[in-house]
């Protein structure tokens, strides 16, 4: 299975102490990893077809380079199509960024797409035609939400495993949770922070059992949404069927559309 990362926060910050935790899903996740953020208000994307562990991997420079307010982090559990870079998450469309952990009907959604969106395919994943799907719904709604929700109403009609995704268009972040089978296992959680003081961040790894730490910014107020609870705080786990949108100011809004 896939594990998804997004961070949008009040001022540029990097992920460095988040992806510290994040980098040891990529152990049972080995078949690439990809980080998108946003400069100058225009989405960037880095990505490669091998673990985030490697030892070539250059996720450790890349998360200390990246910052952005927005950022999606992904480490893929292929399902058919090869690791390689163009295979990996996130997905990158104009302003768009895109990450998906589940699989769903590729050739299903491949047949309906229009030929613009099937010439900005560059890869073989069921997860690329899922995002120009949902693209183009909304394309044709004019309404984000109403567009998702045309989208995996689509979907769900077919064969599919997860339908769990982040989508940003670079001001806010999307985040939609919905599986066919085991809640429990297409998992994701969603955490609100506010620190008033700096101070070290602890967040325990499960593969390791060690305590990292990490420095926060005063002032830094952020909301993360990941496949796992990162921390010790209290992550709020998300409800099937609903969509939150993570606005700019990081109040977070709720559609349920399933």
């Amino acid at each position: 299975m896939c594990r998804l990362l997004g961070l949008i926060a009040n001022k540029p910050v990097d992920i460095e102490f988040s992806l510290s935790r994040f980098k040891e899903f990529s152990s049972d996740n080995p078949d690439g990893w990809g980080i998108g953020w946003y400069e100058n208000n225009s989405a960037k994307v880095f990505k490669q077809g091998i673990s985030a562990k490697d030892y070539r991997s250059q996720l450790p420079n890349l998360s200390k380079e990246v910052r952005s307010k927005i950022i999606i982090a992904h480490v893929r559990k292929g399902t058919g199509a090869p690791p390689s870079e163009i295979n990996s998450h996130p997905f990158q469309y104009k302003n768009w960024l895109f990450a998906h952990n589940g699989s769903v009907d590729r050739d299903y959604l491949f047949s309906g797409l229009k030929d613009d969106y099937k010439r900005e395919l560059k890869g073989k994943t069921d997860s690329e035609v899922y995002f120009y799907w949902i693209l183009q719904c909304i394309e044709k709604s004019k309404d984000i939400i109403e567009g998702i929700k045309t989208a995996v109403d689509k979907i769900k009609s077919r064969n599919y495993s997860g339908l769990n995704f982040l989508l940003s268009d670079g001001k806010c972040i999307y985040s939609f949770r919905y599986s066919s089978y085991s809640k429990d296992y297409y998992s994701l959680w969603l955490l609100k922070r506010n620190p008033s003081e700096p101070g070290p961040l602890e967040f325990e790894s499960k593969e390791t059992k060690a305590l990292l730490h990490s420095k926060s910014l005063k002032g830094e107020r952020a909301v993360l949404l990941c496949s796992e609870r990162l921390t010790k705080e209290p992550w709020e786990k998300i409800n099937f069927g609903k969509v939150l949108i993570i606005q700019p100011d990081m109040n977070v809004k709720e559609a349920q559309i399933l």
